[in-house]
This record gives structure tokens, C-alpha cells and sequence, in this order.
């Protein structure tokens, strides 16, 4: 009952799309018509018992409309709905089947709402957009539903956006991505701040030894969606084409942070150098090389000395038992197979 539930609840949503704020807010924002109705968005009216109503005149039960998330019990016992005076974006699996929601406020806290847990839906192991993607597209994460649309659309038939349905990007959503296509590459576009660099680097690990990880670096105060509005979805598209790098500069550049005030010394320069080489000793071999060169120009020391350092580190781990893998210090960087060195390239959402 859970999937017709919200097939009904979807279709509630869309028919009080046309007379809420939402067309004119999302068009202002640069999402056409076509483009809503792409992503089937639609309005979750500000009653308390719309949704509700409406679900239990198709006759379903109150406990079947309550096990579904759309509505919760107040403290009093009374059925509400849960999603109230929002924009509505269906989460749909990779079948294009809808199992869940977020939910957009124009304004107030939280801007963005996730349908809770059932037992369809785990925003841990889900992403917004994935029913969209296709063998020939490289996936974009983003950190909300309009950057990721703002990526499909920037991206033409070479980009699919999509969107944490969380706080972070887990185990899970990467297992997901394998299972929906053959992941060669993926890129990461999260929002520009420090805690969106923070949150791309956290990552890393999760795509260690499964594909070719890159990240967009925008602009700070920047997002997918709000470069989309201001700037043109061409704007997007140039930076998501032409402005990305590997994922391990951001791991190596947030290892070497916390010593920029003190680089000036030479104890910040080899605290720095020891930070960034136990950081490169745990990445993936095709990593290795560049990691080792960005370091030694931006700390001033030769491949050499660079290169003991990560390999003490290499030793330490070895030693003490947490080592998962090998790693080769080649002279070359080797890109992993299916990767185009001429293609393009946390927190919860943000809008």
C-alpha cells in the first residue's frame, strides 16, 4: 500500500501546483515550466489535514497513511500532515517509482524537509534524481534537489544531477550508484563554503578502489542552483565542464589547512607535511603521484622528502595493523579506466 499511497500523494500535490507560489518562485529562479513539470513538482498545501483528508477519502487507513510518513500523530493523538506550505519534489527509485519526498519552505526552518524512514525509503540509501541517470551521463552530487536539477539541465545529455537526501554522502548512496549503472566517474559539486570543501573531502574513502572521484570547487557562497539563476545555465555547464580536479586535492588541501598561519616556520611546514603525507598514504594508488607534487610545490620541499614522509607514514599504518591497501609510487599518474581526462567534472541542502 505504501507505493499506490504516495503515487496518490504525488498526484495531490501536482493539482495544487498551478495556484500556490511555486511556479512563480521556481521561474524566477530560472526553472521553466517544462522544466517543473519534468520533475513533477508540485505544492503541499499549508492545512493541517489536507494531504490527509484527501488520503483517507481514497480510503486508506489511518495507520496505513501514518506507516507511509505523510503524516505524523500530534501529542494529542491527531493525524497531520507532515509536509505542509512547501514545494514538493518527488524521490523516486531507480525505476522512476516515487517513495518519498522533500519538501522546500519559501521560507523559515528547515528550508528543506525529508520524508522520515519507512519502509520503502532510507535517506541513506537513497539519492533525488537517480531514476534520471543513463549509461552515457556522469553523475554530479550535490548537496540539494534544485542544484541537482540545475545540473541536468546545465548539463545537457552528458550531466545528471543529483541530491543528498541527507546530511552526508554515505556507504550506501555509492552502493546504490554501482548497482543503477557501470561507475567509471563520478563528480562532486557541493556548495562553496569551507563546510562544503569539508564535506567533498570526507567522501574520498567511499569512492576508493570504485571509480574516478573529481570535485567542482565553486565559488564561496556559491551553489549549483544559485550559479544556475544568477550567472545562466552556460555558466554551470563551464565550470562543471572545465573547473574540476581530482577528489584527493580537496583531502590533501583540507590535511594541509590548519597549518596555513604557520607555513611561514619551519616546524608548520614539516606539521603540515606530515598531515598531508598520513592523508596521501591512505589514498588510492592512481592518486599517489600528483598528491606527492602538489605537496612539494605548495610546502617547498623536493619529491624526495615528500615522498619519506608518505612513506613513513606507509610504515606506521603497516605497523599498526591499519593499512587496507597498497600503494604504488610511480612516477606517473595513471587515470583509472573509462576516465576522460577531457571530460567534466556535509551538510544538508542549501537552496
Amino acid at each position: 500500500m505504501l507505493i499506490p499511497i504516495h503515487q496518490q500523494a504525488e498526484r495531490f500535490f501536482l493539482l495544487r501546483y498551478g495556484s500556490s507560489w511555486v511556479p512563480g518562485y521556481l521561474a524566477e529562479r530560472g526553472f521553466d515550466r517544462s522544466a517543473q513539470n519534468r520533475w513533477r513538482i508540485g505544492y503541499a498545501p499549508g492545512d493541517w489535514r489536507a494531504l490527509t483528508n484527501h488520503l483517507r477519502s481514497l480510503g486508506f487507513g489511518d495507520s496505513v497513511i501514518e506507516s507511509s510518513g505523510l503524516a505524523r500523530r500530534t501529542s494529542r493523538g491527531m493525524l497531520i500532515d507532515f509536509f505542509r506550505d512547501r514545494a514538493m519534489f518527488p524521490i523516486k527509485d531507480h525505476n522512476g517509482t516515487t517513495i518519498a519526498f522533500i519538501g522546500r519552505a519559501l521560507d523559515g526552518e528547515p528550508r528543506y524537509l525529508n520524508s522520515p524512514k519507512t519502509p520503502i525509503y532510507r535517506k541513506r540509501q537513497t539519492l533525488f534524481g537517480l531514476h534520471a541517470l543513463t549509461p552515457d551521463t556522469v553523475p554530479v552530487i550535490t548537496e540539494g534537489p534544485l542544484d541537482s536539477i540545475a545540473v541536468t539541465l546545465a548539463g545537457g545529455e552528458g550531466l545528471t544531477g543529483l541530491a543528498l537526501c541527507g546530511t552526508a554522502l554515505t556507504a550506501d548512496q555509492v552502493r546504490v550508484l554501482t548497482r543503477s549503472l557501470d561507475l567509471s566517474r563520478v563528480v562532486l559539486a557541493f556548495d562553496g563554503d569551507q563546510a562544503g570543501r569539508a564535506a567533498a573531502a570526507r567522501s574520498y574513502p567511499l569512492f576508493k578502489g570504485v571509480c574516478a572521484a573529481e570535485a567542482v570547487t565553486l565559488p564561496v557562497g556559491r551553489d549549483p542552483a544559485g550559479i544556475f539563476t544568477e550567472d545562466g545555465p552556460t555558466a554551470l555547464a563551464t565550470i562543471l565542464t572545465e573547473q574540476t580536479h581530482p577528489l584527493a586535492d580537496l583531502v590533501v588541501d583540507a590535511a594541509i589547512d590548519p597549518w596555513q598561519r604557520s607555513l611561514e616556520y619551519a616546524e608548520g611546514r614539516v606539521g603540515a607535511l606530515h598531515s598531508a603525507g598520513t592523508a596521501i598514504a591512505a589514498m588510492a594508488p592512481h592518486d599517489v603521484a600528483r598528491q606527492i607534487a602538489r605537496v612539494a610545490a605548495h610546502l617547498g620541499f623536493d619529491h624526495a622528502t615528500v615522498t619519506e614522509a608518505v612513506t613513513d607514514c606507509v610504515t606506521s599504518r603497516l605497523a599498526s595493523g591499519d593499512f587496507p591497501a597498497s600503494i604504488a609510487f610511480g612516477a606517473t599518474t595513471t587515470r583509472p579506466k573509462g576516465r576522460n581526462p577531457n571530460e567534466r567534472s556535509l551538510r544538508g541542502p542549501t537552496p
